[in-house]
């Protein structure tokens, strides 16, 4: 089979590993991690590399709900496979029920990866990539009243503490330096850090073409990505 992989490159490493053992033809495009805090502008940038998608038997996103992003993108001429996830923390703890087992009690505590710091950020919070000065950067760009408010809504806080910061390892995958830079960002924060372990099962399930009704969704050609807004389902298609 022949796969077209199209994915945020916070999952560079971890789809770079397993498609090393891949049996199948893979192409592989990544998008930068930056494009999620404008999600209309990267739907039609998904949109426009599923359309000049051709020759493959399917078109595989590695990409969650992820703002809403991938909500409205149609599979045209082959089918197109997402895992049903709300963000990359679900697939990078390779399942949405092990994320709504950690998250759910507060689903805007941040979350970190290698992926995430390699690429400028340290972490993910609440649908925002947050960078080291985002505090100045808003008061900038919106004012001080403004900005204090907007910063006070992206650092929620639970009984008057900053939710601490997730790290998640990947098996396989160095992360030494990320780790440490996480832990000095968690620190000048006053956040407590806390590391959870990745799984790339669902990475492994996406890539060799092991795509269950429960945690994937094939959208077959002339269908539309559709929210459900639900923790079970997640994505539909119609």
């Amino acid at each position: 089979m022949k796969y077209k992989i199209i994915a945020c490159d916070v999952f560079k490493h971890e789809i770079e590993y397993v498609a090393k053992s891949s049996p199948h033809t893979l192409e592989l495009k990544f998008f930068e991690l930056g494009e999620h805090a404008h999600p209309n502008d990267l739907r039609k940038k998904l949109q426009s590399e599923i359309d000049a998608s051709s020759g493959f038997d399917a078109v595989l996103l590695c990409y969650g709900l992820c703002g809403r992003a991938t909500d409205g993108l149609t599979a045209r001429d082959i089918p197109l496979v997402i895992p049903r996830s709300h963000d990359c923390c679900g697939i990078l703890l390779g399942s949405r029920k092990r994320f709504e087992d950690i998250f759910k009690p507060m689903p805007s505590t941040p979350f970190s990866s290698v992926g995430f710091v390699e690429h400028g950020d340290y972490y993910f919070n609440d649908g925002e990539i947050v960078h080291g000065d985002g505090y100045a950067a808003l008061v900038e760009q919106y004012g001080e009243e403004d900005a204090k408010y907007i910063y006070d809504a992206m650092h929620p806080k639970l009984n008057d503490e900053l939710m601490p910061i997730y790290f998640i390892t990947s098996p396989g995958i160095e992360c030494t330096d990320a780790r440490s830079k996480c832990i000095g960002k968690a620190a000048s924060e006053k956040r407590e850090f806390k590391e959870l372990d990745g799984n790339l099962r669902l990475i492994e399930m996406l890539l060799s073409g092991t795509w269950n009704e429960d945690e994937f969704l094939i959208v077959t050609p002339g269908r539309t990505i559709r929210q459900t807004g639900d923790w079970d389902k997640i994505v539909d298609s119609k």
